[in-house]
């Protein structure tokens, strides 16, 4: 299979990173399938899919929406981590930077699903560009009605608000990420409970990454058997890979899940550089 271009469609036009370029080029089409859905439904879906936490872990995205009980009387939060930290990885970055709407599309239907209302983008504080789209894409949004108070004649409100972390690597954990979240020192937090019962300040909480909650609109948007035709059996879907280090044109290359990583260098990367094995 070719390289893909998904999560990337955008990322070769002038202004993919605006709210006209985003509209323009299709965007927004999972969000506006998820308002004809019930919650229920749009978990459900997100579960059939197969869709995996892309930030390492690789827990399935649904069954962790599954964990967030919805009768304990308190708000549910979600919550971004893009604190993207670990050498050699910056697909989340460029995500942010050249497609924001794409990352706040998906909030807002993983909100739905949740039954939230509000939720937090935990940007890694080095990320002074992402940072300035998302700002800018946020501010985008509220002023069109794509954020804020029934959203587009939903009836949904969902609020979300861009926290810059403080540097620390440790906060990449979910739990630790809360704590710095929350205004306290981040270390992980003693499990039980997860977060999914009490996470931040306490109410039920849903931590997913950048590119995870991304790929969530193309499920909405293309169908779950659309998404499963892609990858493997236990990991569907496309994925960003970060290739860096000695190859011809380093960068981000997204392919399905499972391809190899001798396909991702010699077909997208140009192969090794002089010498170079």
């Amino acid at each position: 299979m070719p390289e893909l271009q998904i999560l990337t469609r955008r990322w070769t036009l002038d202004n993919g990173h605006t709210l006209r370029g985003y509209l323009d080029s299709g965007g927004f089409a999972g969000l506006r399938a998820a308002f004809d859905l019930p919650p229920a439904e749009i978990l459900a879906r997100v579960k059939e899919s197969g869709l995996r936490g892309r930030g390492g872990a690789g827990f399935p995205t649904g069954v962790k929406w599954g964990f967030v009980p919805q009768n304990l009387g308190k708000p549910v939060y979600l919550v971004i981590n893009a604190d993207e930290g670990e050498p050699g990885t910056f697909k989340d970055r460029e995500l942010m930077e050249r497609d924001p709407f794409l990352l706040l599309e998906g909030m807002i239907i993983a909100a739905r699903a949740l039954n939230c209302r509000r939720a937090f983008i935990f940007l890694r504080g080095e990320y002074l560009w992402p940072g300035i789209r998302l700002e800018e894409a946020i501010a985008e949004a509220y002023g069109a009605g794509w954020l804020g108070k029934d959203i587009q004649g939903s009836g949904v409100d969902f609020d979300v608000t861009l926290h810059y972390a403080a540097g620390a690597y440790i906060c990449g954990e979910e739990t630790a990420l809360l704590d710095a979240l929350e205004g306290r020192r981040g270390q992980p937090r003693l499990r039980p409970p997860f977060p999914a019962v009490a996470g931040l300040y306490a109410c039920p909480t849903v931590v997913n990454n950048v590119e995870t909650i991304a790929t969530v609109p193309c499920i909405l948007e293309r169908g779950v058997d659309w998404f499963r035709s892609l990858g493997t059996d236990k990991s569907p879907g496309p994925k960003l890979y970060c290739v860096s280090g000695e190859v011809v044109r380093p960068g981000n290359y997204e392919w399905p899940m499972g391809t190899t990583a001798r396909t991702i260098v010699e077909e997208s990367c140009g192969g090794m550089l002089p010498g170079g094995r």
